[in-house]
């Protein structure tokens, strides 16, 4: 049986989410949907620890500094966040493991090449964040919570810019990554769409969770 990394019991933050509790555990590929302000978001960064909560507890089972992957909802919104190229804001991703990019690894490297390569971003290395289009700043973000192989990646609305193709290859992606590296996944969505045949858990919050 996997074992259980986080647990929810009784989260409250202001009117907008009341009394939410679950349970989420290693391998486990969550999608979490709702209506356009039924608190899918803040219930993201409540987990985050952007936002504090009302009341009710977050606890993790498990140390996750450092291994947790994040894209926000829109990728337009770090904007001024990374006034950087797409080769920089990569590594990024590991500022907190190692102290300088100097330092990283052949194997990471590889890793990150291989990455920018399967989402088609290998040609955009040298260019600036801001001068992409939103399609492109999206999978560079992608690109970027995949390079340190966190243990739990969080995904809001990933997918939103993403042309079909791409968001065919993406969603294969993490279905591997998720398969064979049991990285916990949390994919917040209006619809299941092409990830429906992965998912293995589904929570609906509008306020609550249902």
């Amino acid at each position: 049986m996997n074992k259980k990394i986080i647990e929810v019991c009784n989260l409250n933050f202001e009117n907008v989410l009341t009394n939410i509790s679950l349970e989420i555990f290693e391998g486990d590929f969550i999608a979490i949907l709702g209506p356009n302000g039924g608190g899918k978001t803040t219930f993201i960064k409540l987990l985050l620890n952007i936002l504090k909560q009302t009341s009710g507890e977050i606890e993790f089972h498990e140390n996750l500094k450092n291994k947790i992957g994040y894209v926000p909802q829109s990728a337009t919104t770090v904007d001024g966040v990374f006034p950087a190229t797409v080769d920089e804001i990569i590594k990024t991703a590991f500022v907190n493991k190692k102290s300088f990019f100097k330092e990283m690894s052949i194997e990471d490297k590889n890793y990150i090449n291989f990455l920018m390569q399967n989402f088609g971003i290998m040609d955009l290395k040298s260019k600036l964040f801001v001068e992409l289009s939103g399609g492109q700043k999206q999978r560079v973000l992608i690109v970027r919570a995949l390079a340190n192989k966190p243990k739990l990646l969080i995904l809001d609305e990933p997918d939103i810019g993403l042309d079909t193709i791409s968001q065919t290859k993406f969603i294969e992606n993490l279905n591997i990554i998720n398969k064979e590296n049991k990285t916990t996944i949390i994919f917040v969505t209006h619809h299941l769409g092409i990830i429906e045949k992965y998912i293995t858990k589904t929570f609906y919050i509008n306020g609550v969770l249902k």
